[in-house]
């Protein structure tokens, strides 16, 4: 198989991987599967592209490029900002599948039940560039005090009881797919 059918299909699969739990879980806990993708996983993936992504870019990106430049200054130019390009791009790529592989391995396993009954303290609504309107709560953690930021499919008001069976999963993160 061609290197361009592999990177097609790879950005087909990643696109799954990545949209998969926004379909099955509705609600889950946000911060805290960024906060672990960006401990644990932006590093070593962002290293290991500064590693092996020129390597990939000359050797198999590079001898397709037809034009080339008179000036061997412009042709390192390019070739620098699009390996610089090639890594952010892929880095974001890697930390979203790593952001959804949590969340989707959260619900998996043992997960710990609770009744989650808190004031709400902050709503805030947001049209999405597609013209789609998001609702998002803040509400206190009952175990740890910490907030928790939500995606709820209706409008609350501040000082609203929001009341939800929840589950704790492996990760420690707050979900449910009902």
């Amino acid at each position: 198989m061609h290197w361009k059918v592999k990177v097609i299909v790879f950005l087909i699969l990643s696109a799954i991987v990545i949209s998969y739990p926004f379909f099955a879980i509705k609600y889950f806990e946000t911060e805290k599967a960024l906060k672990i993708t960006a401990k644990y996983f932006l590093g070593p993936t962002f290293i290991c592209l500064c590693l092996f992504g020129p390597r990939f870019y000359f050797k198999k990106v590079k001898p397709l490029d037809s034009y080339l430049t008179q000036s061997k200054l412009k042709e390192k130019a390019r070739d620098i900002f699009s390996i610089i390009i090639m890594i952010c791009y892929s880095s974001i790529i890697f930390c979203g599948m790593f952001f959804s592989l949590i969340i989707t391995t959260n619900s998996f396993g043992k997960s710990q039940l609770v009744i989650i009954r808190q004031t709400i303290i902050k709503y805030r609504p947001e049209v999405t560039k597609n013209g789609r309107l998001r609702h998002y709560i803040d509400i206190s953690n009952p175990y740890d005090n910490d907030n928790i930021h939500l995606e709820v499919y209706r409008e609350y008001k501040p000082g609203e009881i929001f009341e939800k069976e929840m589950k704790y999963g492996q990760w420690g993160i707050l979900y449910s797919k009902e």
